[in-house]
């Protein structure tokens, strides 16, 4: 719904191509250099959400008419076909009051579903710091394997970051997880190259293992107030350990 709210009345937005448009309600810099990349992947979260939540509808008994015309509309406004034209194209269609009352009415009869909104000023710090540890990765002289590996690492945090403004923290889980399994499969071959690379390289891969605990703080920051506190996953105590080799270099 907050979705819909942002791209409806975004202000002065007429004659602007969609793919700025959906930037600014996915809160994401048009100065960014992964802007388009992280506008389609938005974009496609979003439709997959929206089947999601039409399958959730149907499956308590409600009929599909009833989802017409409103979130059939919605998804597809979102189609990354429309990235170029202009949000005039579309605005008529997408501001008809029964598109705003099918979306209230599905909210609310999935309310024991809602997700809080993410902290969109932490989002965008964790964003920075890994724009800023992936240029420090890219000019360090780091062996091929170890530079591969940390680059995967980072770029699964990255995609999981840039769809969490659609899908809340839970594919932040889902990318700690696979970091995690990486780690232990990968961890003897990781030590063992550590070691013998540099300093400045085992300083980028420890800033690399603190920015994924870090992610991992926050992840669990926001299931503790999902769940109150309790049956909070904890994932910073489990990927903790096992990024321990890589701060010790």
């Amino acid at each position: 719904m907050a979705i819909y709210d942002s791209l409806i009345n975004n202000p002065n937005s007429r004659d602007k191509a969609m793919v700025w448009l959906w930037a600014q309600v996915f809160d994401i810099p048009e100065t960014d250099p992964h802007v388009e990349d992280d506008v389609v992947a938005c974009l496609q979260a979003m439709r997959s959400e929206i089947d999601l939540l039409s399958s959730k509808l149907k499956s308590r008994g409600v009929s599909d008419h009833l989802l017409h015309p409103g979130l059939p509309r919605l998804r597809n406004v979102a189609s990354p076909t429309y990235l170029n034209t202009p949000w005039n194209n579309h605005r008529d269609e997408q501001s008809r009051v029964e598109n705003r009352i099918i979306l209230l009415w599905a909210t609310w009869a999935l309310q024991d579903e809602n997700e809080q909104d993410l902290d969109s000023d932490e989002l965008a710090a964790l964003r920075s710091e890994l724009d800023s540890l992936e240029v420090s990765l890219r000019n360090v002289d780091m062996p091929t394997y170890l530079y591969d590996f940390v680059l995967r690492q980072i770029s699964v945090i990255r995609s999981a970051l840039r769809i969490s403004r659609v899908r809340g923290v839970a594919p932040i889980k889902e990318a700690l997880r696979q970091v995690v399994g990486n780690c232990v499969v990968e961890r003897d071959h990781v030590e063992a190259e550590s070691k013998a690379a540099s300093e400045n390289a085992r300083s980028v891969m420890a800033r690399a293992g603190d920015l994924i605990k870090k992610t991992a703080e926050y992840a669990d920051r926001f299931e503790k107030i999902r769940k109150a506190g309790e049956g909070a996953v904890g994932l910073a105590k489990t990927v903790g350990p096992i990024l321990l080799a890589w701060v010790q270099g």
